[in-house]
C-alpha cells in the first residue's frame, strides 16, 4: 500500500507539471522552529499559474515509517523590494509520526529570486490541530518552520 501511494504522488509531480510553468524543489525543516509534519524533508511543487503549492515527504526504514503532507493556498505573494517577495495564505497539513496529526497551518514567508529560475524560500506557520491518539487531543496548536529551494522550468 505504501508502495501505491508513493508511485501515485510520484506520478502526479510528474505528470502536471509537464502542463504549466513549474518550480520543483525541497524543503527542509526548522527544528528549533517546530519542522515539517512528519517527515522533516519534503519536496515541494509549485504551478506558476495556481496559488497553491503542495508538499509531500516520507521516512522510510525498517523499524521507521513517518510521512507528511502539506497544501498551502497562497493569498498574496507580492514584491517586497526588488527580487524579494513575500506571501501567505492559508494550509493543511497531514502528518503522521507515531501519531497522526490533522490540521491548518498559516504559512508566511520570503521567496527570493537570486537567479531567473531560482527560488529561496524560508517560511513559518503557525498551526491548530488535531492528534488522532489515544486520547483524541485537541486543540493542538504548533509552529512549522521550513526553508529550501525550487528550480523552475
Amino acid at each position: 500500500m505504501r508502495k501505491v501511494i508513493f508511485l501515485l504522488v510520484l506520478l502526479v509531480m510528474v505528470a502536471v507539471p509537464l502542463t504549466f510553468a513549474t518550480g520543483i524543489g525541497v524543503a527542509a525543516g526548522l527544528n528549533p522552529i517546530g519542522g515539517l509534519p512528519g517527515s522533516n524533508l519534503m519536496l515541494s511543487l509549485k504551478l506558476a499559474q495556481v496559488p497553491f503549492l503542495m508538499g509531500v515527504g516520507f521516512t522510510l526504514g525498517q523499524d521507521v515509517f513517518s510521512f507528511g503532507f502539506t497544501g498551502d493556498y497562497w493569498i498574496l505573494n507580492q514584491p517586497l523590494v526588488n527580487f524579494i517577495h513575500y506571501y501567505l495564505g492559508p494550509g493543511f497539513y497531514i502528518g503522521y509520526q507515531n501519531a497522526l496529526l490533522v490540521g491548518g497551518r498559516f504559512p508566511f514567508g520570503l521567496n527570493v529570486w537570486p537567479l531567473k529560475n531560482l527560488e529561496l524560500f524560508l517560511e513559518v506557520a503557525p498551526t491548530l490541530a488535531i492528534r488522532l491518539s489515544d486520547p483524541i487531543v485537541f486543540p493542538e496548536f504548533g509552529l512549522q518552520g521550513a526553508f529550501g529551494l525550487r528550480f523552475w522550468f
